[in-house]
């Protein structure tokens, strides 16, 4: 899976049917009127109908041995949004109710992807061992966006079919994940502080899923998902000579439009990272890892006399920096260059379809600037100038200054309609 998908620009119902090309072939033996698709897709902000050209349909017609349909490939022929298969298939005559299901793009596994990961039969129905590539180098770029649908259709008395004619409604299969910070001292007018990012990732993820369609998951689209396998890392470091400056307004640092690095992960209950009981879990505990640097400006050109600031200072014109973090030790020098790390504990249920965006405040009247991390290694970006060492009298899960990051979390639909939910859920 190494490509993201985009579909952009949906609107309300998309009109995408299914029709046949010939009338020279029939799967059952009681052929009636010819089966045809009406369907649309929610739309999530990596998406467009331009780029959805190709999709995958089962089916498992009640009364028949095999499956009715074993995974045709639809294509869009020309502007109009048809899509038609190589061969037609019809609605049998004796046959009432037939369970659909779809997925797309086509080609979103290989042919050899397929045989490990897509199992659609008339008992199971199923994707195994999804696993959107992971890094601490933007492997947002290379996920990919899986749509599903699934319904049991009955052609006399449901609504989502009209003679012959089912409507399939596809539905985004992974959570996508954004972060976003700001200076809070900046959006309350206070210039003071200046925040600069080099790097932010998620962390202690769990890299793999099986995602299963039941009918007991009616809430989720008839998406079950399981996750496992040892956790990992997602996320970015920006190049050399390049960083992120915050603002008094939120600025993307996973998910930014220019690099296309949002991510596409599996659902899953995020475990918690417990402060007060338990730092030692810090190791398990999901959270958001940043690289970053903070410094605080003074007027005046020389650094008073008598201020007993142990903090680097630098001076420059009408005004002398504080280098606050990261941390040097007792006597060491001003350093432009330095960054340290800093993270923030989340502990989300994610939802199939569901965007969540992170919303970090830095600075602000009741936030600072996060909390030590257990000590990042490699492939995380090191050197003479990430300072990495927990100073004296502070440890894992303490703060960095005053105070933790605050943050917010927006649950966002991946829908035309945009954000149908909004709660926002406040974090120590």
């Amino acid at each position: 899976m190494n490509s993201k998908v985009k579909l952009l620009g949906l609107t309300g119902m998309m009109s995408l049917m299914l029709v046949s090309c010939s009338k020279d072939e029939m799967v059952a033996s009681n052929p009636g009127d010819e089966i045809v698709f009406n369907t649309h897709v929610t739309r999530a902000t990596e998406t467009t109908t331009q780029t959805l050209t190709k999709i995958r349909v089962y089916a498992d017609a009640a009364g028949y041995d095999e499956m009715f349909i074993k995974g045709d490939v639809a294509e869009k022929k020309g502007d109009n949004g048809y899509f038609q298969f190589a061969k037609n298939y019809y609605w049998p005559n004796d046959v009432k109710t037939i369970r659909f299901w779809s997925y797309g793009p086509a080609d979103i596994f290989t042919e050899e992807e397929m045989k490990t990961h897509v199992q659609i039969n008339a008992q199971t129905q199923q994707f195994l061992d999804c696993t959107p590539k992971s890094g601490v180098d933007n492997p947002g770029k290379d996920h990919k966006d899986l749509v599903v649908a699934y319904t049991s259709a009955n052609r006399h008395n449901d609504p989502n079919v009209s003679g012959s004619n089912v409507n399939l409604a596809f539905h985004h299969a992974f959570t996508q994940v954004v972060v976003n910070a700001k200076n809070g001292g900046a959006a309350a007018g206070d210039d003071s502080k200046t925040v600069k990012i080099k790097g932010a990732w998620i962390v202690n993820v769990k890299p793999t899923g099986n995602l299963v369609f039941t009918e007991d998951a009616v809430a989720n689209n008839y998406m079950s998902w399981s996750a496992k396998g040892e956790k990992t890392y997602y996320g970015l470091s920006y190049a050399d000579g390049q960083e992120a400056t915050l603002s008094h307004t939120y600025v993307p640092l996973i998910g930014a439009d220019n690099d296309n690095s949002s991510l596409m992960l599996i659902p899953q209950d995020l475990d918690k990272w417990n402060l007060e009981t338990d730092k030692a879990n810090s190791q398990n505990g999901a959270y958001i890892l940043l690289l970053c640097r903070i410094e605080i400006k003074h007027a005046g050109a020389q650094h008073p006399e008598g201020d007993a600031s142990n903090d680097p200072v630098h001076s420059e014109g009408e005004y002398h920096y504080h280098q606050l973090f990261p941390v040097i030790p007792d006597g060491g020098e001003y350093n432009a260059n330095a960054y340290g790390y800093t993270c923030v504990p989340i502990d989300t249920k994610w939802l199939p379809g569901k965007k969540y965006v992170y919303n970090l405040e830095f600075c602000g009247t009741q936030s600072g600037a996060g909390i030590y991390p257990p000590t990042p290694a490699a492939p995380f970006p090191l050197g003479d100038d990430v300072i990495t060492e927990i100073p004296d009298g502070k440890n894992i899960g303490d703060t960095v200054l005053d105070d933790p990051i605050s943050f917010t979390v927006t649950l966002e639909e991946w829908t035309d309609a945009g954000v149908t939910e909004t709660p926002e859920v406040p974090v120590p």
